[in-house]
């Protein structure tokens, strides 16, 4: 990889369950996260920001203290008012009922 040191993504299944400090493994998994969303957009099952909230709240659902931060991080849209992010997350999973 050029970014040597600087790259946080995986290269590979093995370097995503390897060790590292919990940063670096944290946005491995966004990365991964980032990657399946714009898979599953691409096959049209949905839009790319409706696959990344489910694949994240997938992974994290165990952390959910972070939860809105790491969505937050990986590009969602996010506010200081938690309702007011969590409102618009829900949107996107589910636009005929909000």
């Amino acid at each position: 990889c050029k970014k040597g040191d600087r790259c946080y993504w995986a290269h590979g299944e093995a370097e995503l369950r390897k060790g590292g400090d919990a940063e670096l493994l944290k946005k491995r998994v966004i990365a991964e996260c980032v990657a399946e969303a714009r898979s599953d957009a691409d096959t049209g099952s949905c839009a790319y920001p409706q696959a990344l909230v489910v694949r994240l709240a997938l992974r994290f659902e165990d952390k959910l203290d972070d939860m809105l931060a790491n969505m937050a991080e990986a590009g969602l849209p996010a506010s200081a008012d938690k309702r007011t992010t969590v409102k618009a997350l829900m949107r996107l999973c589910h636009p005929d009922k909000c």
